[in-house]
């Protein structure tokens, strides 16, 4: 019964990126981009906290 429902919730879950995708193209070149750039701050954040002593 899990994979069952594993095996749905993936299905539904493609189909809403699908979609997503094919309305929404911009807005998650943005949200992908920020997130990238947020991952890189934290990344350097930590890198110069493990600098200083």
């Amino acid at each position: 019964m899990t994979l069952g429902t594993v095996a749905v919730v993936a299905v539904l879950f493609r189909n809403q990126i699908a979609q997503l995708l094919a309305t929404r193209r911009k807005l998650l070149d943005y949200t992908s981009k920020s997130l990238e750039a947020l991952a890189g701050i934290v990344l350097m954040l930590v890198a110069v906290a493990e600098l200083l002593p």
